[in-house]
C-alpha cells in the first residue's frame, strides 16, 4: 500500500467516524449511549490517524462534503415520526410536470440488511412506534454493529486498505436501513460513504475550482462475450455461462481496483459498481488525468491481447465543481458524463497506439472448443486460457464462498481449499477460497482485496460475515450433493415437457426515472444502489431459499437474464414481479418487463441471448410496457396474474373431474380459433364423459 493510499484511508476513516458521531449524538443520547464507542472500536486498530492529517483542512473538507450530500439542508430532522428511513421509490413520478409527493407512508424497519429487510412497510397509525421503542431498536442495532466489527479477521487489521473495505460492508449492513440526519429518504450508509469519498477529493485538491473528477468505467460487448459459441459450448453451457458472467463482474471490479490503486484511493471512492459499470470519485489533478490515460492504454492492450478486441473496458472522465453535484447543474453534468461515455464506446480501442491494427494470431492447434474466436492452447487442451478460467469459475461458484486478489507474482499454489485462476488480470492473481476459518493463513501475502460473494441461505440471513461483500455471484441450481445441475437435467425438472425457458428482463423507462427523480449526486447514487439491490441481493437469495430450478446468468443494475426449467422459470418471474411491486412501495410507475423463450435441450447458446432479447422487445412495445411475452404472446403483468389464477383453477378442476389431456388440447384449439376470429368456430371434441360435459359449461 502506497503512502498516498494510506493517507486517503486515514481521511476516509476520520470522515466516516465524524458523521457517525453526529448521528449518535442526535439519535442515541436519550438512553445514555456512549457515542464515542464506534470511535474507540475503530481507533484501537489505527490509533495514530489524526496525527497524520491536518485537522483544519479535514474539518473544512468534511463540512463542504456534508453540505453537498445533504443537498444544502443543514437542518437536522428531530421529529419522532421521521426517525425511520422512508422509501425513495414511493415519491418517484415519471411526469416531470408533476411534483413528487411529500406525504410518504412507506418506511424501513430499523434492522440489519437482509433479503427480507430491503422491503419497506406501510406505516399504520396503530403501529406507530413510540420514542422509547425507537430508541431501543436503534441501540440494539448499534450494538450489533459493534459486535460484528470484531468479526473482521484480526490478521487483516494492520492493512488499512483491506480493513476499510471490510468496514464499508459492515456499514452497509447496519446503516442501510437508518435515515441520515438531514434527509429521511437517504440512508445513513449512503450519506457517510458519499461524504467520505468527496472529503478525500476536497482534502487533496482544495485549490482547484473543479476539485472532483468523475471516472466512469464501462465494460462493452457483454452479451457477445457471454453468449459466444464453439463446438463444445452446449455441453458445458451451465458452467460456462455462469463463469463468463462472473468473469465480466471480475474484470470490472479489478479494473476499478487498478484505477483506485494508481490514484492512491481507498475502496470507498468507488461509489458504484453494478452490471459492468463503475463510478469513482477522484481528485481532479493533472497527475490523476495522466494516470487515467496510462490505465486506458493498459486496459486496451490487455483486452486486445486476451480477448482479441471482442470485449473491452473503457474509461471516461468528467470534471465537476461543488455546485455541479445538485439541481440543474447536476442534470447538465450527467448529460456531459453520458456523452463522454458514448464517445468512449464509439472510439473503444485507440488503434493509433498499436502498430499492428490487424492481429497476427496463430491457431496452431485450432479454435477453442468453447469460443470459436480464441485459439486452443494445445492438442491435448482444446480450450483457450480465458475459457479454461470460465469453466473453473463455474465450478467454484458453488463450492467456494470467497476470493482474494493479490499481485500475480505472489507464490500461492492450488490446494484443497484454494483454486487459482490461470489468467493474469491486469497484473492481479485471483484465488478462490472457502469460509473464513480457513482463510486466515493468507494474511502473510500482500492481499489487495478479500471478498465474500456467498449467497444467503435464507432470506433473513445477515449479509455481513466479517469480510467485504460483493454482489457478483448469481444463483446456480445444484443437487443434494452441491453439484451443478446441467441444462440437460434441468430441462427434466418440470412435468409436461423436457425443455428450458430463457428469460430476459429490465426495468422500464429507467432513463426517464433517473432524469426526473435523481437530480443530485446523492439521489443518483442512492437510487442506483437501491435498484441494483433487488436483483443482486433479493433474487439470488430467493432462489437459494426456495431451491429454484433456475440459473441467474446475470442479475444486477436494472436487468436480469435467467435460464431454468420451462415452468419453474414462469413461477419465478411472477414472484419477482410481485416482490418488485412491494419493493418499490407499490408505486405503479416503476415496473419491469420480461421476455421468455421456450427451447429444447441443445439449442445453440448464442441464439438464446438473441431470442430472449427479441422477445423482450415485444414486451417493451406494449403500451405502458410493464408486460410479459411468452409463446409469442404479450400481456400485462395484471393479466398475467389473472392467468396464473386461472391455471391453478383449471388444474384443480382437471383433477376433480378427471379431465383427459386430449380434451384440454381441444379447448386450447377452440381458444385459438376464437382469438383469430374464425367463424364458424368448429372443433372436434373427443368423446367426453358426463363430468367433462359439465366442465365444458364452466369454461
Amino acid at each position: 500500500m502506497t503512502t498516498s493510499t494510506s493517507k486517503s484511508c486515514q481521511i476516509v476513516f476520520l470522515a466516516m467516524i465524524s458523521e457517525l458521531e453526529k448521528f449518535a449524538k442526535v439519535r442515541l443520547p436519550i438512553i445514555d449511549t456512549p457515542y464515542n464507542l464506534l470511535q474507540m472500536s475503530v481507533f484501537q486498530v489505527h490509533q495514530n490517524l489524526q496525527s497524520c492529517v491536518d485537522e483544519d483542512d479535514l474539518q473544512w473538507a468534511i463540512s463542504v462534503a456534508n453540505n453537498i450530500v445533504s443537498e444544502s439542508s443543514t437542518e437536522i430532522i428531530h421529529s419522532n415520526n421521521q426517525t425511520h428511513l422512508l422509501s425513495l421509490f414511493e415519491g418517484i413520478n415519471l411526469d416531470e410536470n408533476k411534483k413528487n409527493s411529500n406525504n410518504l407512508s412507506y418506511f424501513y424497519s430499523i434492522n440489519q440488511l437482509s433479503a427480507n429487510t430491503i422491503f419497506p412497510e406501510k406505516k399504520l397509525e396503530s403501529k406507530e412506534h413510540n420514542e422509547d421503542i425507537l430508541s431501543s431498536e436503534y441501540l440494539a442495532l448499534w450494538h450489533k454493529f459493534f459486535d460484528d466489527l470484531a468479526s473482521i479477521p484480526i490478521s487483516y487489521k494492520e492493512n488499512q486498505e483491506l480493513w476499510l473495505d471490510h468496514f464499508d460492508s459492515a456499514c452497509e449492513c447496519y446503516l442501510s436501513n437508518l435515515p441520515s440526519l438531514y434527509n429521511n429518504e437517504i440512508s445513513l450508509y449512503d450519506h457517510i460513504k458519499i461524504v467520505a469519498s468527496l472529503t478525500v477529493s476536497l482534502y487533496k485538491n482544495k485549490e482547484n475550482e473543479k476539485p472532483f473528477l468523475l471516472i466512469s468505467g464501462d465494460f462493452f460487448g457483454i452479451q457477445d462475450f457471454i453468449f459466444a459459441g464453439g463446438r463444445e459450448t452446449n455441453k458445458q453451457a451451465a458452467k460456462l455461462l455462469r463463469g463468463r458472467s462472473f468473469q465480466v463482474s471480475l474484470f470490472t471490479e479489478l479494473a476499478g481496483l487498478k484505477v483506485l490503486q494508481a490514484l492512491g484511493l481507498p475502496s470507498t471512492s468507488q461509489i458504484l459498481n453494478v452490471a459492468g459499470k463503475f463510478l469513482i470519485v477522484a481528485p481532479n489533478t493533472d497527475e490523476t488525468q495522466n494516470k487515467i490515460d496510462e490505465i486506458r492504454k493498459m486496459l486496451d492492450e490487455w483486452f486486445i491481447k486476451n480477448t482479441y478486441g471482442l470485449a473491452g473496458l473503457g474509461l471516461a472522465v468528467t470534471e465537476a465543481d461543488v455546485d455541479d453535484l445538485d439541481g440543474e447543474n447536476f442534470e447538465q453534468l450527467q448529460k456531459h458524463r453520458f456523452a463522454e461515455l458514448e464517445k468512449m464506446k464509439l472510439q473503444r480501442f485507440d488503434l493509433t497506439q498499436f502498430s499492428d491494427n490487424v492481429q497476427n494470431i496463430e491457431y496452431l492447434y485450432g479454435c477453442c472448443d468453447l469460443n470459436q474466436y480464441f485459439p486452443a492452447q494445445s492438442k491435448e487442451n482444446q480450450h483457450s486460457v480465458i475459457s479454461e478460467d470460465q469453466i473453473k469459475i463455474g465450478k467454484n461458484l458453488v463450492k467456494k464462498d470467497r476470493l482474494f486478489v493479490c499481485d500475480y507474482d505472489e507464490d500461492i499454489k492450488d490446494c484443497e481449499n484454494t483454486q487459482i485462476l490461470d489468467l493474469d488480470i491486469f497484473g492481479y492473481k485471483v484465488v478462490f477460497t472457502k469460509k473464513k476459518e480457513e482463510t486466515g493463513k493468507f494474511s502473510k501475502y500482500n492481499i489487495h482485496r478479500f471478498w465474500d460473494f456467498s449467497i444467503p441461505e435464507k432470506m433473513t440471513d445477515n449479509i455481513f460475515n466479517g469480510y467485504a461483500r460483493r454482489y457478483i455471484n448469481g444463483y446456480v441450481a445444484t443437487d443434494d450433493n452441491k453439484e451443478v445441475i446441467s441444462f440437460d437435467d434441468l430441462a427434466t425438472k418440470d412435468q409436461g415437457q423436457v425443455a428450458l425457458m430463457t428469460l430476459k428482463g429490465d426495468v422500464d423507462n429507467l432513463g426517464k426515472l433517473f432524469e426526473n427523480n435523481a437530480k443530485s449526486f446523492t439521489r443518483m447514487t442512492a437510487l442506483s444502489r437501491k435498484i441494483n439491490q433487488f436483483f443482486s441481493l433479493w433474487l439470488p437469495a430467493y432462489c437459494n431459499e426456495h431451491k429454484a430450478n433456475i440459473y441467474t446468468v446475470f442479475a444486477g443494475g436494472d436487468d436480469f437474464f435467467l435460464i431454468g426449467s420451462w415452468h419453474s422459470t414462469q413461477k419465478v418471474a411472477f414472484e419477482m414481479q410481485q416482490a418488485f411491486k412491494k419493493y418499490v412501495a407499490e408505486n405503479s410507475q416503476i415496473h419491469f418487463s420480461v421476455g421468455m423463450v421456450m427451447t429444447k435441450v441443445g439449442y445453440p447458446v448464442p441464439r438464446l441471448g438473441e431470442l430472449a432479447e427479441e422477445t423482450l422487445e415485444k414486451s417493451k412495445a406494449i403500451e405502458g410496457k410493464n408486460a410479459v411475452t411468452i409463446f409469442d404472446s404479450s400481456t400485462s403483468w395484471n393479466d398475467w396474474g389473472n392467468l396464473i389464477e386461472l391455471e391453478e383453477e383449471i388444474e384443480q378442476l382437471a383433477k376433480d373431474y378427471n379431465i383427459s389431456t386430449s380434451y384440454l388440447y381441444s379447448l386450447i384449439n377452440l381458444s385459438k380459433q376464437a382469438e383469430r376470429q374464425i367463424y364458424p368456430i368448429t372443433v372436434t371434441l373427443p368423446k367426453i364423459t358426463q363430468k367433462e360435459s359439465e366442465i365444458l359449461v364452466v369454461f
